[in-house]
């Protein structure tokens, strides 16, 4: 095994000064809270780039639709289908999958379901007769199914690794890798399909997922671990090839125990926490704002290639690839953005206004300016662009708000949602990511008869006012969190409200924990 096995740091290296490590880690080197950075940032690399692989797949045929409508005898919007398709596999897949993690483990889950994506890539590659149409759409259902699982299992890693004030860079890397998948499989894709057959556009996933199975069975780790009763762990094999198939091959040998019973429980845990209050308003809050991206994305491609005489601009494959760049541009300012200030916000508004006590409700302070200000703007941009035929340079700055605007809510109001029900993090992951998809993969079934209706700037512009009334939601939350939380399921409940996090000046702090810690005390070490 590797010395970074055996070692673990001073929990002081893991603090900035005045922050109080939540949980408070044991003492045993086999804890991840314990594990070497180094470690650490490995396998949270290899799960980004498994969630990145993961959502490369199922979105890889976006924009070639033109080809693909020609040969199945389809309309552009019909064979759009295959992208709802596979939305609909992203947001309900990982409700059958996840499960089975607690008993084979997160780690063999994510290899097998990478290994599973990339059978079904090459499945929608060699659907190239006049009548599989049917079967091609199931492909992409299908490498949704699979390719959305290492995405909605690693909240659960991601708690188990990190502490609370660490957690929210680590959820914006996590969800950035994953949506930046969405963008890229479909602009690589083009530019790689648009002077060849159309199936070329999935061939070349099938390297990427390749090696991306061979890194998870190289470097990912089984991460959960028992602090309360530290010999119900199982014992890892120290040497490394033993290790890797005790992970991977023979069952539950590196999980913690459990019973069907116990599963059965965690796979109805997603229906609990979706009917719980502070759910049901943090979702509706996420299937209007983020629901209004995924439903303009997915049909960019139909109004970029439009003809003028139709309202659109005529763009070729490559043109619409070259366009998806405001998408690119977009989700580097957010993943720069909310690397700074997923976590210091939250944090600082504790120490200012809580005197270093948590409440889940600080995240979502993040919001203001993407979700109030940035998505309204962008959509009703975007609706104006098209009912008056502006400039496509219009159009990419809709998308690039929009995109900016929809895309910095996604890891807060996971990462909000998570630290609701603590116990099941990737259980919440689940349900905020239906609710993220659920209305985007509709779209494309009633957006004409929309259009008709009111004529396609007022579609646009009744969507920027949906979404300004939506972040009404999560001024609700802010306002009366505390209560609305105190009406979940009993089953469920359980966050990290009352810690301390900061200690401000002092140079010792003792805090009893509530919430989800109720009655551990942590003793707050001296600053370095």
């Amino acid at each position: 095994m590797n010395d970074d096995r055996k070692s673990s740091p001073h929990p002081a290296e893991e603090r900035p000064a005045g922050v109080i490590l939540v949980p408070a880690p044991s003492d045993s080197p086999l804890d991840p809270l314990n594990w070497p950075r180094r470690r650490k940032n490995r396998i949270l690399t290899v799960l980004c780039l498994a969630a990145f692989a993961g959502a490369i797949a199922p979105l890889s045929g976006q924009l070639n639709l033109a080809p693909q409508a020609k040969l199945y005898g389809k309309t552009s919007v019909q064979e759009s289908y295959a992208n709802s398709a596979a939305l609909a596999g992203m947001a309900f897949g990982p409700f059958f999958v996840a499960p089975v993690a607690h008993r084979l483990g997160r780690s063999s889950v994510i290899l097998w379901c990478v290994l599973g994506t990339l059978g079904c890539q090459i499945w929608g590659a060699v659907m190239t007769h006049a009548d599989d149409y049917r079967a091609f759409v199931l492909s992409r259902l299908f490498a949704g199914f699979f390719g959305a699982v290492p995405t909605v299992l690693g909240p659960r890693v991601i708690t188990d690794l990190l502490f609370l004030h660490q957690r929210g860079r680590a959820f914006t890397a996590l969800h950035m890798a994953f949506l930046l998948g969405t963008i890229a499989g479909p602009t690589f894709s083009a530019f790689i399909s648009a002077n060849a057959f159309f199936p070329v556009e999935f061939w070349w996933t099938v390297g990427l997922l390749g090696a991306t199975a061979i890194l998870v069975f190289v470097c990912l780790e089984e991460t959960g671990y028992d602090r309360d009763d530290p010999p119900r762990n199982p014992a890892l094999p120290q040497a490394w090839l033993a290790n890797r198939c005790a992970t991977f091959f023979f069952g539950h040998r590196v999980v913690l125990p459990t019973t069907w019973a116990a599963t059965a429980q965690m796979a109805v845990a997603p229906i609990l926490i979706g009917i719980c209050p502070v759910t049901l308003i943090m979702g509706t809050f996420t299937l209007i704002s983020f629901g209004f991206y995924v439903g303009m994305n997915a049909l960019v491609p139909v109004w970029l290639q439009r003809s003028p005489a139709e309202g659109g601009y005529g763009f070729s494959l490559k043109q619409s690839a070259a366009f998806t760049f405001c998408h690119w541009i977009g989700i580097v300012i957010v993943q720069l953005v909310g690397h700074r200030s997923n976590d210091r916000l939250p944090l600082a508004l504790a120490r200012r206004f809580n005197h270093g006590g948590w409440k889940p409700e600080y995240r979502l302070h993040v919001l203001w300016i993407p979700s109030l200000v940035l998505t309204p703007i962008g959509l009703g941009l975007f609706g104006a662009a098209l009912q008056y035929h502006l400039h496509y340079m219009v159009l990419a700055l809709a998308v690039f708000l929009v995109t900016i605007g929809a895309l910095a809510s996604v890891p807060v109001t996971v990462n909000y949602v998570v630290e609701c029900f603590t116990r099941h993090p990737a259980e919440a992951g689940i349900v905020v990511g239906a609710y993220r998809i659920v209305y985007g993969l509709t779209i494309s079934f009633y957006i004409d008869p929309w259009v008709a209706a009111v004529h396609v700037g007022w579609v646009y512009g009744m969507m920027a006012f949906f979404a300004v009334f939506a972040f009404f939601f999560v001024m609700l939350l802010m306002w009366k969190g505390h209560a609305i939380r105190g009406w979940q399921l009993a089953s469920v409940a359980s966050s990290e409200e009352g810690v301390q996090v900061d200690d401000g000046d002092r140079d010792k702090h003792r805090v009893v924990h509530h919430g989800g810690e109720e009655g551990r005390e942590v003793k707050r070490e001296e600053k370095a």
